[in-house]
């Protein structure tokens, strides 16, 4: 089933994901500490946090994800100065 408008404005809320492309970077990983995009379900599968969806199953699929979110690196502009810190 497709996630509402309504469903995601719920979730941005409440992780306090609203300005994500403003946020900092320190906030961008208390987001996902607290889980607000992926966690870990009790089968060691990662899941999305908002679709419920499996992420990942094993270790090589982990492997093949990380190798494909590091290829957007190139796309992604570097972050602001102000937004970079740790």
């Amino acid at each position: 089933m497709p996630i509402t408008n309504e469903e995601r404005m719920e979730h941005m809320e409440k992780f306090n994901l609203t300005s994500l492309d403003t946020m900092s970077t320190a906030d961008y990983r208390e987001a996902l500490e607290q889980e607000a995009f992926f966690w870990d379900d009790p089968h060691g599968f990662i899941m999305h946090t908002l679709s419920g969806e499996r992420i990942v199953t094993n270790t090589e699929q982990l492997d093949a994800l990380l190798e494909h979110l590091e290829g957007y690196r190139a796309l992604l502009p570097d972050p602001p100065m102000c937004m970079s810190e740790k």
